[in-house]
């Protein structure tokens, strides 16, 4: 068995069905297909069997709900695959994509081949395509630490390496050992916790620029969406971040100051959020729960060079705990920008 293919699937009754026969219509055809249902409330536990029952290649698997990373977990432990490639249960992915991570691998014998993405916003229908901050090509350890390791997390531009689990082929030895040490009560940043790993610890990485992978963004989900929780969740991965200064892995000169970036980026993300989901009355809960240590830390001590005005006014405001001036003033963006378009 060449590839393992995981989708996770909760409350994605919509999109199920898309994401699944893009995968089996692949025209590779060295893989299986894991599907997970986290427990999810509508039809996707019926949907997955439907699928299990008419195509061997699929093997389905129900677990009661207890996250993305636990999801992800489960069908990782199952998997075959030399390779193993995730996709979320809203998302899909182009006929060639396992043919063409196939190709990469044999030619490069990369433990890990990375594409481009296609953002498919459902609001107005519009996409863009996302590709990495380096250029196409194999990577070795040295050209590594010259090009990629500068951006792993956070470099001053606010440019980074794709945080998506999604869109990538990993060898299944090395996302065992990372993917399955990622604790289960993070649901924001886990992906970046297993991928960062697997960069520092592959002697070869291959990047594409082809776009064979299609990214649902939905403003609601638990990605886009805001949660007041998300600070929490936020506030663990940077621990998480912090442990990996305990490897035996050769780290980025400024590991130290790219968390402080991620952090820092993380809690600007999470504002915005709270303006687009219109979270005026929770600003002081807000600003509470960004007072974690840590999380001011990050927006203290975090330098950036050549970024947005909009980004380097809202870091001043920050910065000086004025989180309600900070809201305003990206509701003040938002809005001017939608009298631009």
């Amino acid at each position: 068995m060449y590839f393992s293919v995981i989708v996770t699937a909760y409350n994605v009754e919509a999109y199920l069905r898309c994401c699944v026969d893009s995968i089996l219509a692949q025209t590779f055809e060295d893989f299986e297909l894991i599907l997970v249902d986290d427990g999810s409330p509508d039809n996707c536990p019926a949907i997955c069997d439907a699928y299990g029952k008419r195509d061997g290649r699929v093997k389905v698997i129900h677990q009661e709900n207890r996250g993305v990373t636990a999801a992800r977990k489960a069908g990782l432990k199952v998997a075959a695959g030399r390779y193993v490639a995730f996709v979320d249960g809203d998302d899909r992915i182009k006929p060639e994509f396992l043919k063409r991570g196939y190709e990469k691998i044999e030619e490069t014998e990369a433990e890990m081949v990375t594409f481009s993405c296609t953002h498919e916003y459902e609001r107005g229908k519009n996409t863009e395509i996302v590709h990495e901050p380096a250029k196409e090509g194999l990577y070795q350890k040295r050209e590594m630490q010259e090009t990629i390791y500068p951006s792993l997390l956070m470099n001053e531009e606010m440019k980074h390496m794709l945080y998506y689990i999604s869109g990538r082929f990993i060898y299944r030895p090395l996302a065992e050992k990372h993917f399955l040490s990622v604790k289960e009560e993070i649901s924001l940043g886990e992906d970046m916790l297993g991928v960062v790993p697997v960069y520092l610890e592959s002697k070869k990485v291959y990047l594409c620029r082809e776009p064979l992978n299609i990214y649902r963004i939905r403003e609601r989900s638990g990605a886009h969406g805001f949660r007041m929780e998300s600070c929490g969740q936020v506030n663990m991965a940077l621990e998480e971040l912090k442990k990996l200064k305990e490897s035996s892995w050769d780290l980025p000169e400024d590991f130290d100051m790219q968390i402080l970036r991620y952090g820092a980026y993380m809690c600007f993300t999470l504002m915005i959020h709270a303006v687009n989901d219109g979270q005026l009355c929770r600003i002081g809960e807000i600003r509470q729960a960004m007072k974690r240590p840590l999380l001011r830390e990050c927006i203290a001590k975090a330098r950036f060079k050549g970024i947005s005005p909009k980004a380097e006014i809202t870091y001043f405001l920050l910065k000086r705990n004025l989180f309600l001036v900070a809201y305003l003033f990206l509701l003040f963006c938002k809005k001017i920008k939608g009298i631009w378009k």
